[in-house]
């Protein structure tokens, strides 16, 4: 029998890389594409994301951006009576919608959790609680104050240190439209009072670090053992809407970075979560500091299966009662890698230059899109953005903007 796998987010590059890596246990995959709501309150129709293209779908169902869409959805079109259906979500989002209603789930589906806790996933999402407990531990961490901004209203606290960058303190749509370094009082208030006419939320105001590198760990955990393979090491970063995402990066062993990494170990054996994370730090000064725990897999993970360790099916087989010591390898050898559609964003955008996007695509050992067992995803990518690309190539040579 076919284990069942339904892979459930946002962005067609994060969702195929978790396709293609369950894929390899030959389970059953149905994607659900999470979309904005259309005129009729329904979902808003869109055409067949690049990912849903992979031959190692089965199914593809859409929704709303809406927690109770989402349980009617699974609740209603993804039950199999023959066995529990694997939920993976990819998204902070979906991750959060399916911790918030375990108990309407647990009969039917198998997901990742915290000690079967209902709403105790989203806690975590706390990154002051996530701070605290990395400081606890040994890690370092930036310092930060938190204030609330509701229904316009807000206090700067008093102690913010300039300059200072500016996140949500906890999981929120819209997340990356508050990050933003601040270098004085008055910068930050003006920024604060754009948040406040679009928001409620709590903003985690910390001290600025000048970043030397970044980087993220993808890791599983069973709740008695942590798997953590190898780095990533972020070597160019996207811009606009994708700020905070990669473009380039490079998969390496954990060589020079053992300490820390039992650091995490610990760190995630203490928050008691069972399933895929990834963990972002980087270096200021000489210095590692913790960044954020996301309770869900990163869009990377493809490339540390290529690699040689498959964690989201560490994930399923552990869900489903099996063994993973056959999948439990660490890195051995660094590569880098690609995610196309953040060049060509940032192409598109006027970030970088079609020359320097074509040398990014051509220079990577590993690619988020591309791959030579799944040909069609990479396919349709390329046709869709030729006509573009031919229509920014005319205009340059004509010298018009």
């Amino acid at each position: 029998m076919h284990r069942k796998v339904v892979i459930i987010g946002h962005g067609f590059t994060s969702r195929l890389c978790v396709i293609r890596s369950v894929a390899k246990l030959d389970c059953d995959i149905t994607v659900i594409v999470m979309t904005g709501i259309g005129k009729n309150g329904k979902a808003k129709k869109i055409g067949k994301p690049v990912d849903c293209y992979s031959k190692y779908v089965s199914r593809i169902l859409y929704c709303q951006s809406d927690e109770n869409a989402l349980i009617d959805l699974l609740l209603g079109q993804c039950v199999d009576e023959t066995q529990k259906t694997i939920l993976f979500p990819d998204s902070d989002f979906s991750a959060a919608a399916i911790d918030s209603h375990q108990d309407l789930l647990s009969e039917h589906f198998l997901f990742p959790h915290i000690n079967h806790e209902q709403g105790a996933v989203v806690r975590w999402m706390n990154k002051e609680k996530q701070k605290e407990l990395a400081q606890k531990i040994g890690m370092n961490v930036a310092k930060s104050i938190s204030f609330d901004i509701k229904d316009g209203k807000f206090t700067l606290p008093k102690g913010i240190q300039y300059p200072c960058f500016t996140k949500t303190r906890s999981y929120m749509v819209g997340t990356k439209q508050t990050l933003k370094r601040c270098d004085n009082e008055q910068e930050l208030m003006n920024f604060v009072q754009l948040l406040s006419s679009k928001y409620n939320l709590t903003l985690l105001v910390e001290d600025y670090k000048e970043i030397e590198k970044e980087y993220a760990v993808l890791g599983f955990s069973d709740g008695n053992m942590v798997d953590i393979p190898g780095v990533l090491q972020i070597l160019t970063m996207a811009h606009g809407n994708h700020n905070g995402v990669a473009c380039k990066g490079m998969v390496m062993p954990t060589t020079g970075f053992e300490q820390l990494i039992e650091q995490m170990k610990e760190f995630i054996l203490q928050v008691g979560y069972i399933g895929v994370f990834d963990i972002d730090f980087y270096q200021s000064d000489g210095v590692f500091y913790f960044g954020e725990l996301n309770l869900r897999i990163g869009g990377s993970c493809y490339v540390v299966t290529k690699i040689g360790s498959n964690l989201p099916a560490m994930m399923v087989r552990h869900l489903c009662g099996e063994s993973v010591d056959d999948l439990r390898k660490d890195i051995k050898s660094s590569a880098t890698y690609i995610n196309e559609r953040m060049c060509y964003d940032d192409w598109k955008a006027g970030h970088i230059s079609f020359s320097a996007y074509r040398q990014m695509l051509s220079s990577a050992d590993i690619s988020f899109v591309r791959d030579d067992e799944d040909p069609t995803p990479y396919q349709v990518f390329r046709k869709r953005h030729i006509p573009l690309i031919a229509k920014k190539m005319v205009k340059s040579l004509f010298g018009r903007k």
